[in-house]
């Protein structure tokens, strides 16, 4: 896998130039085109726009492959089954820019698989996350909507479907588990007024995942598994595809419309690889 990564690397960052020929007076001319990873981010941002899911899609973000592979990175806990998907570091605990989704989970605690993509022209990704919540293939997926709202309520003026992400981070959390982190944070920044919490706490954890694990994520962690102080309620926190952006998840139900998993896709790696 890695032999071919370093083969097929491509000068991502820099344009190519294209031969062809002047129409009118048939002289040879030389075009720049765009860098091969602006090209590919501009078609993930129309995957990433998308309001369904197929079962395929899912199915080839979730199938360790040659440049894929997929990993289980811990368990999170839900003690209400209540679920927010958001930005840690920026928006977890905060009502006014976060909801609850429309759907719960039994309380318990379940694993959060990831699909790494090692692309030949953006390194080392985080192509989806996905909460495991039953050990079957889902029927269907239905993408998720703000609690009390359903499909039919989607493009309704005012209801925001998705969650923003201004750290690069993001995660599956449940509702109490959002607060007592919110908590943690105001008690941190508290105690180390003029503080950095990712710079100055969590830069280290992530740092250690990466030490334990550097062939699945890029220099300086691309994600861990956390329990917040004075607690029992942990959660993994993982990088977001690219980066900063908006995006969607979407439920995984059986044919008895019971949840089986929570799916967030970042990239679609066939535009990467």
């Amino acid at each position: 896998m890695f032999d071919f990564f370093k083969k097929n690397k491509k000068k991502s960052s820099e344009a190519e130039e294209k031969k062809t020929v002047e129409s009118k007076t048939n002289e040879p001319k030389t075009v720049e085109t765009k860098p091969p990873i602006q090209l590919a981010f501009e078609k993930n941002l129309s995957f990433l726009r998308k309001d369904t899911l197929e079962k395929e899609t899912v199915q080839n973000l979730f199938t360790s492959r040659e440049l894929i592979e997929v990993i289980q990175i811990g368990k999170t806990t839900f003690p209400t089954g209540e679920i927010v998907i958001a930005d840690p570091l920026v928006y977890l605990g905060n009502d006014r820019y976060t909801d609850l989704l429309n759907r719960q989970i039994p309380v318990g605690e379940y694993p959060v698989e990831l699909s790494i993509c090692y692309s030949p022209i953006a390194g080392v990704r985080i192509a989806a996350a996905r909460l495991k919540v039953r050990e079957e293939t889902p029927a269907r997926y239905e993408i998720t909507m703000p609690k009390g709202k359903t499909v039919k309520d989607y493009n309704t003026p005012g209801v925001l479907t998705g969650f923003g992400v201004d750290a690069g981070l993001a995660c599956f959390c449940d509702g109490i588990v959002a607060k007592e982190f919110d908590a943690f944070q105001s008690k941190w920044q508290q105690e180390h007024p003029g503080g950095n919490l990712y710079d100055d706490y969590f830069a280290e954890i992530f740092a250690q995942s990466y030490e334990q694990h550097p062939e699945v994520q890029r220099e300086g962690g691309d994600f861990i598994t956390w329990r917040i102080p004075g607690t029992e309620h942990v959660f993994s926190m993982f990088a977001s595809g690219l980066g900063d952006g908006f995006y969607t998840g979407f439920w995984g139900l059986n044919s008895a419309d019971e949840v089986c998993e929570l799916v967030v896709p970042f990239m679609n790696p066939e535009y990467f690889i």
